[in-house]
């Protein structure tokens, strides 16, 4: 692996998955994300657009989703909706931070009637949950339920705040979990598309990032 600057932006030598995968994002959009620092809330769509940018997006390869939460849950990217990781990026650009409560739970059960109940046969199925914090609703029975279907779970813990418990119910597992500080979300990128695309089709790429 390799690094230079170019133009501000810092590249590197990434293996890009090109597999058949549906991914779908489960983003916090909570108030705690700016309450523990201004400019979080854009950090954690940074993550977002730099995990897309790991992917080879194709309707045969990776398609994306994308669900914003916190009080309640908004549907951003369906997966029919995928016309290129460009058009996703600019997606994720025009995200609006919500504030409000965390409702994990109920972000999960929507991700399953929402998304992965239009997933294709023969495609594999991951779903990457994203807190700072601790979810004021139940998080183990809607996990279990994906989790029964196929669908892998992979949770990272921002901050200081993240509830190591409930990471745990949701990714049935701690080599699932991930956690990283706001400001260094970009270290985890890396080892969740690996665990993600394990096994599956990789091909070796430049990702630029901020």
């Amino acid at each position: 692996m390799w690094k230079f600057l170019l133009n501000n932006q810092c590249a590197i030598t990434f293996l890009v998955c090109r597999a058949r995968i549906d991914v779908v994002f489960v983003v916090d959009g909570s108030g705690s994300i700016e309450a523990s620092g201004r400019g979080n809330f854009r950090r954690c769509l940074r993550f977002v657009k730099n995990m897309v940018r790991s992917f080879t997006i194709s309707r045969s390869y990776v398609r994306v989703g994308i669900v914003l939460y916190s009080s309640r849950t908004r549907l951003i990217l369906t997966f029919n909706q995928n016309r290129g990781v460009n058009s996703i990026l600019r997606t994720i650009d025009r995200i609006q931070y919500p504030r409000r409560g965390t409702r994990t739970g109920a972000a999960i059960s929507f991700a399953l009637s929402r998304l992965f109940s239009a997933s294709r046969r023969g495609r594999s199925k991951v779903l990457i949950v994203m807190t700072d914090g601790r979810s004021q609703d139940n998080v183990r029975g809607p996990s279990s339920i994906l989790r029964r279907r196929g669908v892998r779970i992979f949770c990272l813990g921002i901050g200081k705040r993240y509830n190591m418990q409930q990471l745990l119910q949701m990714a049935g597992s701690r080599r699932n979990v991930f956690t990283a500080d706001f400001r260094n979300l970009g270290s985890v990128v890396r080892a969740i598309k690996q665990k993600a695309c394990k096994g599956k089709r990789c091909k070796e790429d430049v990702l630029f990032y901020n």
